[in-house]
């Protein structure tokens, strides 16, 4: 249920600005900010600005009952219209309940809350900004599309007090991009690895067939195709692949799948608010992407002790994954090369050794820890990480 926000009532709180709670990795991270901040003490309160999101109901669940969830009001058919709507509905939220910290969550909502605060300056709200995707993506192709997203980021920069990037290799990449923003970036883990999930014994079969997983919205970001094109090649043809998620190009995939001639080892049942059933008995996880932030889904498939072959997606992934045993980070437009990274992970035997190790910097304690230290530490920039 929709709530309202009483004068003054995030006084030394934090407002968090999200688009639409959707099935996205960083709504739920949102989410789980959101309950650690409360649990510190601090009052919170998320800003939607569209209600009806595919993920709604399943997100609501998480948060704890003192996180009031306020919403600008339905869908508008267009997301420009909803984003105008929510530049008035952030600035009246902000001016009306006074919090201290104002976090845009993603890098989608940088732009919209950044408007709606204003320039820098003078009193108000410590602004915080997740960037959350790649700043120049792999798809923005051609000098004059680059420069357009280098000057929109610099002026989005501008807006913010402190920017929250999830590894340090971008945060490296960032500073020499922007040298006059360099003392407002910072690297913060995400919290994404429960106990749950590091203490959870598999259900896999020493001998059973191999059982490929990925976890992804199905949208071109994601690059499904590429995933499907691989595990044709693969040699494993006792394998299975399961691509848990949903999205607009559901029917392309499935006609892709059935011309590769492997539609009746694919399978596709749509997005599931518990994967963890789904990683138990998996043999292998694989990320396609072209871009990504930091993926919750190949720490989640660490802290499951899952060996993980993933495209170069995103800043840090050879770094976070090429010394660890059985995992592989490929080119990202090299079909055969991923092909050969999925035959050689699953001609491994034995159990992976230290994975578990990897995903413990970053637990929900951990990344809740270092996103508070960042948003109550001095203004000068310390390369702080949740290891």
């Amino acid at each position: 249920m929709n709530e309202e926000l009483d004068p003054g009532s995030l006084a030394g709180g934090v407002l968090l600005t999200i688009h639409r709670l959707s099935q996205g990795g960083a709504d739920r991270v949102a989410m789980l900010l959101a309950n650690g901040f409360a649990a510190a003490g601090m009052a919170t309160a998320i800003a939607v600005l569209r209600s009806g999101g595919e993920g709604d109901a399943v997100l609501r669940a998480l948060l704890r009952p003192d996180v009031r969830v306020v919403t600008a009001g339905p869908p508008m058919g267009s997301r420009h219209l909803e984003l105008m709507r929510g530049r008035r509905f952030i600035r009246r939220l902000t001016e009306m309940a006074r919090p201290d910290h104002v976090m845009a969550s993603s890098s989608n909502m940088g732009l919209v809350t950044g408007l709606a605060l204003g320039p820098r300056g003078g009193r108000g709200p410590l602004r915080v900004m997740k960037l959350t995707n790649p700043v120049i993506r792999p798809t923005d192709r051609g000098a004059w599309r680059r420069l357009y997203r280098r000057t929109l980021y610099r002026f989005i920069f501008d807006r913010y007090d402190r920017i929250i990037v999830l590894t340090d290799a971008e945060r490296h990449f960032l500073s020499r991009l922007y040298p006059a923003h360099c003392d407002r970036f910072r690297t913060a883990a995400n919290p994404y690895v429960t106990d749950a999930m590091l203490g959870r014994a598999t259900s896999r079969e020493p001998h059973a067939a191999p059982h490929i997983l990925t976890l992804a919205r199905m949208m071109p970001q994601k690059r499904l195709d590429r995933l499907l094109t691989a595990f044709a090649g693969s040699s494993r043809r006792d394998s299975r692949l399961t691509i848990v998620g949903d999205g607009p190009e559901r029917p392309a995939l499935q006609r892709l799948a059935l011309k590769l001639g492997i539609i009746d080892r694919v399978d596709m049942p749509g997005f599931a608010a518990d994967v963890l059933p789904f990683l138990a008995r998996t043999s292998l996880f694989v990320l396609s992407s072209d871009y990504e932030g930091l993926p919750a889904a190949i720490l989640e498939a660490l802290a499951f002790n899952i060996r993980v072959v993933t495209t170069d997606c995103f800043d840090g992934a050879r770094e976070l994954l090429d010394d660890a045993d059985g995992c592989a980070t490929v080119a990202r437009e090299d079909v055969s090369a991923l092909t050969r990274a999925i035959d050689d992970s699953l001609a491994l035997t034995g159990t992976p050794i230290g994975l578990r190790d990897i995903a413990r910097r970053y637990t929900i304690d951990a990344g809740i820890a270092a996103h508070l230290a960042i948003m109550r530490g001095p203004a000068i920039a310390s390369p702080i990480m949740a290891r």
